[in-house]
């Protein structure tokens, strides 16, 4: 059994009308617009609604191989295979591209079904669950591989902030959900077993958030045997030239330089702001497991100055350990792999295995000051064998630093602002692409406007704005005006 799908012109789309305050349009000239949308029976609706206004005469664009909120919500989105030309069906209203149109459908539009699917009322469960927030996930596995059932994983902020904890299921996976930070943000895991040892082999699954991309090869065929970009390439350029005369301190473009150096023999890797080369005293990775123990074990009285108190270390003065007191003295900031840990009973180096960690770093009184006012007390840099580790499974043994990448926080789009005193003064204005907002909203009257200036180039305006309205309705206007 099969079915071939036939496309029904509803003639149900938003009627949009959009006004200008003028009918002269001047190079630098302010402008303010004002659209309404409307629906098929003519009542104001209240919409979400998109604008771009771009220089045509810079960036040219055949309207037939234009891609839309018509074309992927009507067209492409129900069909398999590519569509040439998808605005085509939509920009032109006459019997030929009606009749185009249906012979897509026979082309493109035959698939088959089966009855007892289509019969079954019962309700599938989602393929993707709506997201509550981000997640960080990954399994705790013992020594030899196996999975470690019950054990405690602790997710430790580098930045201050709330420590979390959870348990590992019996197959070792570990979940922490609901969470919410921006940017890239530095984290720590940790792990110990039933028994409270952390001999545990911890693993971050670094991209199990991320959907995976699938790209389809019929659509590299999307862009335009006459390519239109060319000309939107040469004025970026012109752009750029210009950048460079009337840019910040008007200087020009020098010629890259290549630097040629000798790696030094002393030279190790660093995750500390001064560079290889520039701490107090270095501890190799040979030298540390040479006693074996806990790390404050093997550190202490052979680190020059430093004393320890319950993992946390501390600058003695007079150097000796039995000098050190407890509360007399603040603790050294420490840097596990590039990030700041938290001070106090959520974090001790004894935590991480003497047999993972390459180099241990101090950075006192001259040296500390790259770090600020945090590292008045002395810097302790700690860099384990796998602190660089990347890919989609990130392991390491008992403490784990890793940097999952937060919301984004959006930017907002640029554009000039001119006024009667700057308005000849400023150097020339070369955009091509003139205003663009992602989210306007129209009133209950169905009404909205926006502000923006022209740009210096001359020639035709495209105002292009595509939304839907809170009952499901799309529309799309697009509307020209000649700068002169």
């Amino acid at each position: 059994m099969c079915e071939r799908l036939f496309f029904v012109q509803n003639n149900d789309q938003l009627g949009l009308h959009i006004e200008a305050d003028t009918t002269t349009f001047k190079k630098r000239g302010g402008m303010n617009l004002v659209f309404d949308a409307k629906d098929k029976a003519d009542s104001s609706v209240t919409g979400h609604f998109s604008v771009s206004v771009t220089d045509e005469t810079k960036v040219p664009v055949d309207e037939n191989n234009e891609r839309n909120i018509l074309t992927d919500l009507l067209l492409s989105s129900s069909l398999t295979s590519y569509v040439e030309q998808p605005n085509y069906y939509f920009n032109n209203s006459d019997e030929d591209a009606f009749k185009n149109l249906d012979i897509l459908m026979l082309t493109q539009g035959y698939r088959t079904f089966e009855w007892r699917k289509i019969l079954d009322t019962s309700s599938a469960p989602l393929a993707y669950q709506h997201e509550a927030g981000l997640e960080i996930n990954g399994n705790v596995t013992n020594l030899f591989g196996k999975p470690v059932s019950n054990g405690s994983v602790t997710l430790i902020p580098a930045n201050h902030g709330p420590v979390l904890s959870t348990i590992s299921d019996s197959k070792g996976l570990f979940h922490f959900t609901n969470l919410i930070f921006t940017d890239t943000t530095h984290l720590v895991l940790s792990a110990v077993n039933s028994s409270r040892r952390n001999t545990t082999k911890l693993t971050y699954f670094q991209d199990s958030n991320i959907p995976e991309i699938i790209i389809n090869p019929l659509y590299a065929r999307q862009l335009p045997k006459y390519s239109t970009i060319s000309v939107y390439l040469k004025n970026a350029r012109k752009v750029q030239d210009d950048y460079m005369i009337y840019g910040p301190g008007k200087g020009k473009m020098l010629k890259p330089v290549i630097l040629r150096g000798i790696k030094r023999d002393d030279q190790y890797r660093t995750q500390s702001l001064a560079g290889a080369g520039f701490a107090d005293q270095v501890m190799h990775a040979g030298e540390i497991e040479q006693i074996g123990g806990q790390l404050s074990t093997s550190l202490i009285g052979r680190l020059r100055g430093v004393g320890f108190i319950n993992g946390m270390p501390y600058l003695m003065s007079p150097p000796s350990a039995t000098s050190l007191v407890a509360n007399s003295y603040s603790p050294m900031l420490i840097i596990l792999d590039g990030s700041k840990m938290p001070l106090g009973d959520a974090f001790n180096i004894d935590g991480i295995p003497t047999s993972q960690v390459e180099t241990v770093e101090v950075l006192k009184y001259a040296g500390e000051s790259i770090y600020g006012v945090e590292g008045a007390n002395g810097v302790l840099i700690i860099t384990t064998k796998q602190g660089e580790a990347r890919g989609r499974g990130v392991s390491s043994l008992g403490v784990l630093p890793i940097a999952p990448m937060g919301f984004y926080k959006a930017r907002t789009f640029y554009y000039a602002k001119y006024d009667h005193t700057n308005v000849h003064s400023q150097p020339p204005d070369l955009r091509s692409s003139i205003y663009w907002n992602p989210e306007i909203e129209t009133g209950k009257d169905g009404k909205a406007s926006f502000d923006y200036f022209n740009a210096d180039g001359t020639g035709t305006y495209k105002v292009t704005i595509e939304g839907i309205d809170t009952n499901g309705n799309i529309g799309r206007l697009v509307y020209r005006y000649k700068v002169e």
